[in-house]
């Protein structure tokens, strides 16, 4: 018996990421799934739906940040989604735009993309929105910075195939970012934290290629990192601590 179109069209999805990526979506998914289900039959902590604890537990949430030093609220962050709509759409851009950004850098660098840049958007969030928030949008804007540092970096290796890749990636992100300030309930603060962290961790991270003429006279692409790589991520993520260490944040006076 043959598949179905639809089951068909998820195994190429999922074929079609790379591991590290298949992980990140896995655990996002099984995190809004398994509430759900324990929703739907009815389980409750304290009265409460378990979507609900999880929410109150793991979302950003500034004053619990701020007062109780509850820092951990920037990754779990990053795998709660308010809906099925908003898990769908993070799921196909982490697969999309993230498994192009691990077979540029490999899985090591992209868990440091992914997470530092979502860190990054996290406390961008924190500092200018007071609002709660949850997703994994942050992260996957820090994907994108990347990918656009990588073709930057080697827009003379890459040429034309350079230019429309950077031309999309600007496209996406204008648009994007320009409907989260048209539309509620889209902490935009964290796209644009998560794009800025990308660009940075990617500056230290994304791999240089450079040709170079083998013996018989062929000429190799060769990836090369900067030996100063994690000393830089590791001053960003340094110095994104400090401003949450230091400075106030966005509070919701009313």
């Amino acid at each position: 018996m043959s598949a179905s179109p639809l089951t068909s069209g998820l195994q190429r999805f999922w074929q079609d990421s790379t591991p590290t990526v298949r992980i990140i979506m896995a655990i996002n998914i099984v995190v809004y799934l398994v509430p759900a289900v324990l929703d739907w039959i009815g389980v409750r902590y304290k009265t409460m739906p378990i979507s609900e604890i999880l929410l109150i537990w793991g979302a950003k949430d500034n004053m619990l940040i701020a007062a109780a030093d509850q820092y951990y609220r920037f990754i779990t962050m990053m795998f709660l989604h308010g809906g099925v709509l908003h898990l769908l759409f993070n799921t196909l851009a982490i697969s999309s735009i993230g498994s192009d950004v691990e077979r540029m850098t490999g899985s090591q660098r992209w868990l440091f993309i992914y997470f530092v840049g979502g860190f990054a958007g996290g406390v961008a969030s924190y500092v200018f929105t007071a609002n709660p928030s949850v997703g994994a949008s942050g992260a996957v804007f820090s994907l994108v910075g990347a990918a656009l540092v990588y073709f930057l970096l080697n827009r003379k290796i890459f040429g034309g195939d350079a230019r429309q890749y950077i031309a999309n990636i600007l496209f996406m992100a204008i648009i994007n970012i320009g409907i989260g300030f048209n539309a509620p309930n889209i902490d935009n603060m964290a796209h644009i934290g998560g794009f800025i962290g990308g660009l940075v961790t990617g500056l230290c991270l994304m791999p240089r290629m450079q040709l170079l003429m083998r013996e018989d006279g062929e000429l190799m692409p060769v990836r090369r990192i900067p030996q100063w790589a994690w000393y830089g991520v590791g001053v960003f993520f340094v110095m994104l601590f400090v401003v949450v260490a230091t400075v106030i944040p966005a509070v919701d006076l009313g």
